[in-house]
């Protein structure tokens, strides 16, 4: 049934059809023990999926697809084939945290902060000329303005904010959720992020009768709103929980709520963990266009500082003017470092072992220092 209506509903598109058109049929083809809406809402996937791979604009070349055969309308690529494509280079919100578009999910225990991390974020981005609407469902707006002043008095252009407890209607959730996000784009044409705080504000109600699991349910919900990112080109933000640690878990993704179907489907996770003994915190990110990161976010109160490498943020002066240095200056040796600082041998010599200790630098056969 999936897939004659996956090769169904991406020859609809193809001939041009309306998303009301093609969803007109949804009554006709739904299975027993199965309702409309669930069927429109894989149908609505199906169709985003279509148009995302320009279904819609073959037109000379179209290709006819043959609903006898199921290999049809696939591209099947040869090892030389995929080797030779070209890809235009990632593009970036944040370089190397955020691609654009993306789907990241920011999760972690209650007052760890992740809002002031969302604001830091909103902040950044608005910087650098980026639009972005904070969805903030838990707060009012006397919460909001306290907190934007408290960290930028004068805060720059760009950002848009909804405080969910200020509004008599609620934010919507689930499916309308979607045309709640695509008449956001449409409102801001020049929006590159949404931030939803939190992602249990848009989740929809588990259907009666239903007989999905909750890991199908989350993860057809994520990877809806995955597909609407890259629709979109709309970076999104989700704020999550995590539960209390245990002795089990082999690495802070596994403290998500629903982990294996959120690591599963979105693009980034971030997952923060109060150091200990501090009010800083650690941010431990991973994604499938980002490398593991492991990051300190230091408290500045109120508010965060912009985050460090964790192994950097445990670096004295001295030592991170050292690192500077040697970043400027690939293969530098430490006579270049005491040249350059107007520091004694044996300061650079303790400085580089710091550096090489925490993974931060490595040296070559010929005392030549590079960063990692």
């Amino acid at each position: 049934w999936h897939n004659n209506l996956l090769r169904l509903t991406g020859s609809m598109v193809q001939r041009g059809m309306s998303d009301k058109d093609i969803l007109a049929i949804a009554p006709q083809i739904t299975l027993a023990g199965y309702t409309v809406s669930e069927t429109e809402t894989e149908m609505r996937r199906m169709i985003d999926g279509a148009r995302q791979k320009g279904f819609e604009t073959i037109t000379d070349t179209e290709v006819e697809i043959d609903l006898e055969d199921p290999l049809s309308g696939l591209n099947i690529l040869s090892v030389d084939e995929l080797t030779s494509k070209t890809f235009p280079p990632i593009k970036w919100l944040v370089e190397p945290l955020l691609p654009q578009p993306s789907l990241t999910m920011i999760a972690g225990p209650p007052k760890v902060g992740k809002s002031w991390l969302c604001l830091l974020l909103a902040l950044h981005l608005a910087k650098h000329q980026h639009q972005i609407v904070y969805v903030a469902n838990e707060d009012n707006e006397r919460r909001l303005q306290s907190r934007l002043l408290s960290v930028d008095l004068f805060p720059p252009e760009g950002i848009f904010f909804l405080a969910g407890l200020s509004n008599e209607v609620q934010i919507p959730k689930g499916q309308a959720s979607h045309a709640f996000i695509r008449a956001l784009k449409a409102k801001y044409p020049n929006l590159t992020c949404i931030v939803i705080d939190t992602f249990a504000s848009i989740r929809a109600e588990t259907p009666k009768g239903s007989k999905k699991d909750e890991y199908t349910l989350l993860h057809d919900e994520i990877s809806a709103l995955r597909r609407i990112t890259y629709e979109t080109g709309v970076s999104i933000i989700l704020v999550h929980h995590t539960r209390k640690a245990s002795d089990s878990d082999q690495n802070p993704v596994e403290r998500l709520l629903g982990s294996q179907a959120i690591g599963a489907t979105v693009d980034t996770i971030m997952v923060l963990k109060q150091a200990t003994g501090s009010l800083d915190v650690e941010l431990h990110a991973k994604g499938k266009d980002i490398e593991q990161q492991d990051l300190l976010l230091e408290w500045q109160g109120p508010g965060f500082h912009w985050p460090k490498e964790i192994n950097e943020a445990k670096l004295g002066e001295f030592q991170e003017a050292c690192l500077d240095v040697i970043r400027k200056h690939p293969r530098c040796t430490r006579m270049r470092l005491g040249e350059e600082l107007d520091r004694d041998k044996s300061q650079v010599s303790r400085a580089v072992s710091r550096l090489m200790e925490l993974g931060l630098v490595e040296q070559k056969e010929m005392g030549q220092l590079i960063a990692k």
